[in-house]
């Protein structure tokens, strides 16, 4: 551990020190529904709208085909970077999921995976009301206790007398506090979670083989395979199961999810046959740069394992002629240009996060970028197989579609 909780007041971090872990509650969530799934109270192919009487979308096609496996894996095609705050009542999940009947359908469900905060609130929701007890009460109660883990919290009430991380904004030079600190009530199905590193880890070791046998009180083997095997592309390397993206690594599968909130960012790896997890908490906006080392550390230096990289085509230049331009997307735009005979990606943010009306932060910096023989976009500060984006043609064969970190 080091650095500091929070630059006005500095505290020295240690592994004791609660940060946010954003969207690795999202595996929590899965957990608790495949622990529904084996009680016989939820079915993972029947649509929502037979569970949830109150779920209702703008698409009522959609609206009566999504299901909860469609939720889980990111699948349901609804507008998923969707943040809005309904206060710190017991109805506010209730109001959240009432309140998209607004937001647009971007795809049919099933046809694409594309990361979705949204069907992680509907998830959330269904939790409630076959538990009948509020979201996060049902969390702990079908996670932390049988997991045993006591540092599991959602509410800063809970965490005010902890010692705890603020997150922080970086621009340019410049370090400030990210406000507000908390992400509201609704949206704890999507990333509330606030722990420490000694219980992420904690429940990072329920994946292991070794846990097998403590594994069968909780959860049945057939649920346990379906909540960690990937069976849907979620990028040309990963799969996504059940709230857990999948890849396999020399034959070796490797567990990972990230969480962002505000100035917050966080990565757990589990390899579940090498009993082996790694998780690292940041309470920075530029966090992505650790994880983004911490990841390459711990799959090459630590574990020794070799993931597929891409080399940049011989044409690559020619072949970018058909994929520059502004590609518009939920959270951000992406700009692919090319100047001084190379090729980069800039990111623009639109805002709406951590809050509906908070404004954009800055416009990214330009990474050099490039394309691959098969046809794929390679960031040479990334250039791994699992973080190459992928471009998708419409029926006239022209590029229509950009997927890049799961969006």
């Amino acid at each position: 551990s080091f650095g500091v909780t929070n630059i006005n007041h500095p505290l020295k971090v240690n592994d004791e020190t609660f940060f946010q872990i954003g969207s690795i509650t999202k595996t929590f969530v899965a957990l608790a529904v495949m622990r529904l799934v084996d009680a016989g109270r939820i079915d993972l192919e029947r649509p929502v709208k037979e569970l949830l009487e109150d779920f209702a979308l703008s698409d009522k096609g959609a609206e009566e085909k999504i299901t909860v496996k469609h939720l889980l894996t990111h699948t349901s095609g609804m507008k998923g970077d969707y943040f809005k705050d309904f206060g710190y009542g017991k109805d506010a999940l209730e109001k959240m999921v009432k309140s998209m009947s607004a937001i647009p359908q971007i795809n049919p469900p099933g046809k694409i995976l594309s990361y979705c905060n949204s069907g992680f609130y509907v998830a959330g929701r269904a939790i409630e009301v076959f538990t009948g007890k509020p979201f996060e009460e049902a969390i702990n109660e079908m996670v932390s206790k049988p997991l045993e883990l006591d540092k599991i919290r959602f509410f800063p009430e809970e965490i005010i007398t902890e010692r705890f991380a603020v997150g922080h904004q970086i621009e340019k030079e410049h370090i400030s506090i990210a406000r507000p600190w908390h992400i509201g009530r609704a949206m704890h199905p999507a990333g509330g979670i606030i722990t420490n590193v000694k219980d992420l880890l904690k429940y990072s070791a329920f994946y292991f083989a070794e846990s097998a046998p403590r594994r069968s009180g909780i959860i049945s083997e057939d649920s346990f395979e379906a909540l960690t095997t990937g069976k849907i592309d979620a990028s040309p390397a990963s799969k996504v199961a059940l709230g857990w993206f999948v890849e396999e690594i020399e034959g070796v599968k490797v567990l990972q999810h990230g969480g962002g909130t505000n100035g917050q960012i966080s990565l757990l790896i589990i390899v579940p046959d090498l009993n082996f997890s790694a998780a690292i908490l940041t309470n920075s906006s530029e966090g992505s740069k650790a994880t983004s080392i911490f990841t390459r550390i711990v799959i090459e230096s630590i574990l020794g394992l070799s993931p597929t990289t891409l080399t940049p085509a011989n044409d690559a230049l020619e072949r970018a002629e058909k994929i520059l331009g502004m590609y518009i997307g939920e959270m951000s735009d992406l700009d692919i240009f090319k100047k001084d005979g190379k090729l980069f990606i800039r990111e623009i943010p639109r805002g709406g996060f951590p809050e509906e009306d908070s404004e954009p932060a800055p416009p990214s910096l330009p990474q050099e970028v490039s394309i691959s023989e098969e046809g794929l976009l390679i960031n040479h500060s990334e250039p791994y197989l699992s973080n190459a984006g992928e471009f998708m043609p419409d029926p006239s064969s022209e590029v229509a579609e950009l997927r890049i970190g799961l969006r």
